[in-house]
């Protein structure tokens, strides 16, 4: 849309160039599209008997291109004719080979529509004129002399005034005065043409009426382009706004979803593990159940939606929390194993406790020594085989566990090792 903008102001502008290249006065030349309508007793309609001309003006001339006498004609020759006597028509200037149908001609006064030329700085000289069309090649010399029977063929000629303005090389205004070929000149006429004249000379130049219009058309062509891209960014910014809004909502209740699922890093589930396991100081509920070996959260639901509501900005900060999964890999597998592992071979289990409540006892019975001793060889027995039997349930289920992550239990062993 804007190149056409701009396209388009080039061609007019290009347009107005060729236009205003003419001198201003080309603007008093009066087109008349009527002229068809007149009566036939007329073929010139313009000038008309009260038109006054000026040299170096342009003009129009218009003729009745459906007249009768005309009709039989392609083409017409058009002159411009003097009567320096009574009867007695001269030729000054004629343009041959008019199409007849065209209907007008505008043309350039120049010093050869004269018929004699004057000196500078002189009077202004008033001169009666006549325009006479016939058919082409048609002898008008004859039709001229039977205009007094008027027995004439084509209509007789129109008779005009026509100003020649001598040019002024000095400073001061020359005198005007009248000079007239025929008794048709008035003194009127002549002061008409002299403020005709005056007025014309008061006008802007050719040039600057260019300058002008070439500014205005950029001037209004770069208005019209600001206010087609303001449009176009205002356009845009609303369908981005839209967008945003309407993509808020979803992206917002779908991050909030993603921290509901995810699990802890690697580092917070081995940690988390870690304190669970410190905090309540029995081992051995470890082995009771896949659950509780796995899962970090066996907390109650209240403590574990409280815990993962603490933990939600880290995981919003946190790019990894977002592309881990709810399921261990093999290397938190190895690590989970290890950390059991180095628990279950502290020497501050439970056996410590019964084996001290066993020697309170033997130094409350006094003589009962050799029995204490009994109690107690039987107490640490029972023990070892209770640590075995869960360690052996312990390395099934850790067994079983890993074979769905596609390790075995041979890794463990050399991961401790």
């Amino acid at each position: 849309m804007f190149f056409q903008l701009i396209y388009s102001c080039t061609c007019f502008l290009l347009l107005i160039n060729t236009t205003v290249a003419f001198d201003l006065s080309k603007r008093q030349a009066v087109a008349s599209r009527s002229c068809g309508n007149e009566n036939n007793t007329i073929s010139i309609c313009s000038p008309t008997f009260d038109s006054i001309w000026m040299n170096d003006t342009d003009q129009e001339i218009t003729w009745k291109w459906n007249n009768p006498t005309l009709l039989q004609y392609n083409t017409l020759d058009l002159y411009l004719l003097h009567q320096p006597t009574e009867g007695t028509y001269e030729v000054i200037k004629t343009w041959p080979g008019q199409e007849r149908t065209k209907g007008v001609l505008v043309q350039h006064i120049d010093n050869s529509w004269y018929p004699s030329q004057i000196s500078d700085n002189s009077p202004n000289v008033s001169w009666t004129m006549y325009f006479y069309i016939v058919g082409a090649d048609y002898d008008i010399q004859t039709d001229l002399a039977l205009i007094p029977t008027q027995h004439n063929f084509f209509p007789v000629p129109q008779i005009f005034t026509l100003i020649q303005i001598s040019r002024n090389t000095t400073a001061t205004t020359p005198s005007t005065t009248t000079m007239s070929s025929s008794p048709t000149s008035t003194p009127s006429s002549v002061a008409a043409v002299t403020s005709g004249s005056n007025n014309g000379n008061k006008k802007l130049p050719g040039w600057a009426i260019a300058v002008i219009v070439i500014a205005s058309l950029l001037f209004i062509a770069a208005v019209a382009a600001l206010i087609w891209a303001y449009k176009r960014y205002k356009k845009r910014s609303n369908t981005n706004r839209r967008s945003m809004m309407a993509l808020g909502p979803n992206n917002a209740g779908g991050d909030d979803e993603k921290v509901l699922i995810l699990t802890p890093t690697k580092n917070e589930s081995h940690v988390a593990i870690a304190q669970n396991i410190a905090s309540t100081g029995d081992i051995s509920s470890i082995h009771s159940s896949t659950q509780q070996l796995w899962s970090p959260r066996s907390l109650s639901p209240r403590q574990d939606e409280a815990s993962f509501t603490s933990e939600k900005p880290q995981l919003g900060l946190n790019s990894d929390a977002h592309q881990s999964s709810s399921i261990l890999s093999s290397t938190d597998a190895l690590m989970i194993a290890d950390t059991f592992r180095q628990f279950m071979r502290k020497p501050e289990w439970n056996e410590e406790l019964e084996l001290q409540k066993q020697q309170q006892k033997q130094g409350a019975g006094g003589d009962g020594t050799e029995a204490g001793g009994d109690a107690t060889t039987t107490t640490a027995a029972t023990t070892t085989r209770s640590e075995e039997e869960r360690k052996r349930l312990g390395d099934q289920l850790l067994e079983r566990q890993l074979k769905k992550e596609g390790t075995q239990v041979q890794s463990i062993d050399k991961f401790n090792h």
